[in-house]
């Protein structure tokens, strides 16, 4: 069906498979579509993943500050305060030393 819509012969004359495997195996053609996939990849990413991932990481540290409030969490250096009078009794608790 695709076959349909490709110009068998083209303005050049050698017709569209011809020119296709001509282009697909020069050495110069190939050498320019790795630097602009190389350029491209790059920008990418050296530029979208770390602001994609300075905005997830983001989200993520609001969404757990929010839980950690509303579950009474008091995060330290080298421990956990947790201050609730009532918990599931598959958690474990570290009461608050102070």
């Amino acid at each position: 069906m695709v076959l349909m819509f490709i110009p068998l012969e083209e303005v050049h004359g050698q017709g569209f498979f011809a020119e296709y495997w001509s282009i697909l195996t020069d050495p110069a053609h190939v050498a320019v579509e790795l630097t602009l996939t190389a350029i491209i990849d790059g920008l990418l990413l050296g530029l979208l993943v770390p602001l994609i991932k300075g905005y997830v990481n983001y989200r993520l540290q609001r969404q757990h500050a929010e839980l950690d409030a509303e579950h009474g969490i008091h995060h330290h250096d080298d421990h956990i305060h947790v201050k609730r009078e009532s918990v599931a009794p598959d958690c474990e608790v570290l009461e608050e030393t102070s």
